[in-house]
């Protein structure tokens, strides 16, 4: 019979797992892309809602690759708070989110910055439609495309209506 006896510090072992997560995170860094498959049917595919969003320009760079041409200066920049609970308005809400890749439930209860942009003409022709983006620390984590009057809409960031208004 063998027996093998080491002695090993706190040191050791926490040096080893370092090194151990070390390899595992860069595995996963150099896994093939190729393997993950994603299918979404709007221009979210084309358009990447993470970017950071730390800047005027980089705001309006964003809703530019989403096809909307904006005022570049903002109509409004405001600090808002996100409800701690949703009602059914703010449910529906980060439903379309949701359809976008965002989900404003991690946030419930925090603040965050909504920047709201005029667009300069919309695909069937209403006029004083918005595009506001919600970003908390850089990050964007809620937009949409939207009209404040009484028969308005709202819609996401990466849907380009094609059909003019019916009179």
């Amino acid at each position: 019979m063998i027996v093998f006896a080491a002695k090993i510090s706190l040191k050791k072992v926490a040096a080893g797992a370092l090194l151990v997560g070390a390899a595992v995170l860069g595995g996963v860094a150099l896994w093939p892309q190729a393997a993950e498959t994603v299918s979404a049917p709007s221009a979210a595919a084309e358009v990447d809602l993470d970017d950071k969003l730390r800047t005027n320009e980089q705001r309006v760079a964003l809703l530019e690759s989403c096809g909307w041409q904006v005022d570049p200066e903002p109509r409004s920049e405001r600090e808002v708070q996100i409800p701690k609970s949703f009602d059914d308005d703010y449910r529906a809400y980060n439903a379309l989110q949701i359809e976008q890749g965002m989900d404003l439930t991690p946030y419930q209860g925090k603040r965050a910055t909504l920047y709201t942009y005029e667009l300069l003409s919309y695909p069937t022709g209403e006029s004083g439609v918005t595009a506001n983006l919600l970003v908390r620390r850089g990050r964007l984590i809620a937009a949409d495309i939207s009209a404040a009057e009484a028969d308005g809409f709202v819609h996401g960031i990466t849907q380009q209506p094609s059909q003019p208004p019916e009179e």
